[in-house]
């Protein structure tokens, strides 16, 4: 019986020491922690202001960015944002080559048919930071600012071929082709789970200090040289799309005694 106790006491502690030995369990992630490599793309609607103003009231726009987003939360980022634009401000695009009736006449006499459209665009490199949560289905703010290039110009759509008078060199006395430096603000929300596509909407405001860059301007008479200050603001939104992850680690490591 004293045997028989001996070697039940021996296969018991034998057992226990085969027992892996759990090690501390991580704190668990949320879906938006980590680092990874961003592609942002969406839509928008923008109003402008100052002398961009007096050119184009407004236009949309479908930006698209490439960001990387750290551990700590900073973002860094590269945007491109198009300008489309159908309404067009100034009162006068051709000087005095218009006729009579007050439109553009075409080399057989007859009046030409002109549409005119904003274009345009951005492209800015942008540094933010996520605040408030750690990712996950409660989503993040992120503040981010900017600097960068921007252009605008007037786009016509009239019959080629027979208004001479708007083709070839003679449209960049037309177009109001005007460039320079940009600042960026974006004020963003944003649901970052890098398994799945993601969301993301705020506000964007953009500062330009430009200039026209042709050297001569038909409807001034003359070439523009002022310093122009051009402001626009508006509302966009779209997906992010998450480009790679870091490989995830063992949630539960074990050890052996």
């Amino acid at each position: 019986m004293r045997l028989l106790s001996i070697i039940s006491v021996f296969l018991i502690v034998s057992v226990i020491n085969a027992q892996p030995i759990q090690g501390p369990a991580p704190a668990p992630q949320s879906p938006g922690s980590g680092s990874f490599l961003l592609l942002r793309v969406g839509g928008g609607f923008y109003l402008t202001g100052a002398e961009l103003a007096k050119g184009f009231p407004q236009f949309a726009s479908m930006p698209a960015g490439l960001y990387y987003k750290s551990g700590s939360n900073i973002t860094v980022g590269i945007n491109h944002t198009p300008f489309w634009g159908n309404r067009v401000n100034y009162s006068n695009l051709f000087g005095d080559v218009l006729g009579p009736s007050g439109e553009v006449i075409d080399q057989n006499g007859f009046p030409t048919v002109t549409r005119y459209y904003m274009r345009g665009n951005s492209t800015t490199l942008t540094v933010g930071k996520l605040l408030g949560g750690k990712g996950g289905k409660s989503g993040q703010f992120e503040l981010a600012l900017g600097a960068g290039f921007m252009q605008h110009y007037v786009k016509m759509r009239f019959d080629v071929g027979r208004t001479p008078q708007l083709e070839g060199e003679y449209a960049k006395g037309y177009d109001r082709l005007t460039n320079g430096l940009q600042l960026v603000q974006h004020f963003r929300w944003h649901y970052l789970n890098p398994e799945t596509i993601s969301v993301f909407a705020g506000l964007d405001v953009a500062q330009g200090f430009t200039k026209n860059r042709r050297s001569w301007n038909f409807a001034d008479g003359g070439p523009d040289n002022s310093q122009h200050f051009d402001f626009y603001s508006g509302l966009s939104g779209g997906i992010i799309i998450p480009l790679s992850l870091k490989a995830r680690k063992q949630d539960n490591p074990k050890y052996f005694d």
